[in-house]
């Protein structure tokens, strides 16, 4: 999973973090985000950064830019939560859904964490 400049602020990652234990899986920054916040290197998915190739790819807040496309192009499954309907990543997203992340993030944790509990 990985966070974009949809995040706004290094605040708000408790949030992805959250979704991203949920999930099972790990959290990773677009290089803009990651360089805004901090987050180590190896955290930043991209062609300046790493190359993954998860079944699941879960981005939010990311445009898309063909910089960190190349690095996540590998993943078997790409969901994309964006506000922007005319994002990039929509493109080469398997499924998409425009929506505010911050909506979005609250409600996907909390169904991954019934369905754990179920």
């Amino acid at each position: 999973m990985a966070i974009g400049r949809g995040i706004k602020a290094p605040e708000n990652i408790p949030q992805a973090e959250a979704l991203a234990k949920a999930l099972g899986g790990e959290i990773a920054a677009s290089r803009p985000f990651a360089m805004k916040a901090g987050s180590p290197w190896n955290a930043q998915i991209g062609s300046s950064g790493q190359t993954v190739a998860p079944k699941l790819y879960l981005a939010l807040g990311i445009s898309g830019a063909i910089q960190h496309v190349v690095g996540m192009k590998g993943a078997r499954t790409i969901v994309a939560v964006n506000k922007d309907s005319n994002a990039p990543i929509f493109e080469i997203a398997d499924y998409g859904v425009v929506g505010d992340i911050f909506e979005i993030m609250p409600a996907l944790t909390e169904a991954l964490e019934k369905a754990k509990n179920a």
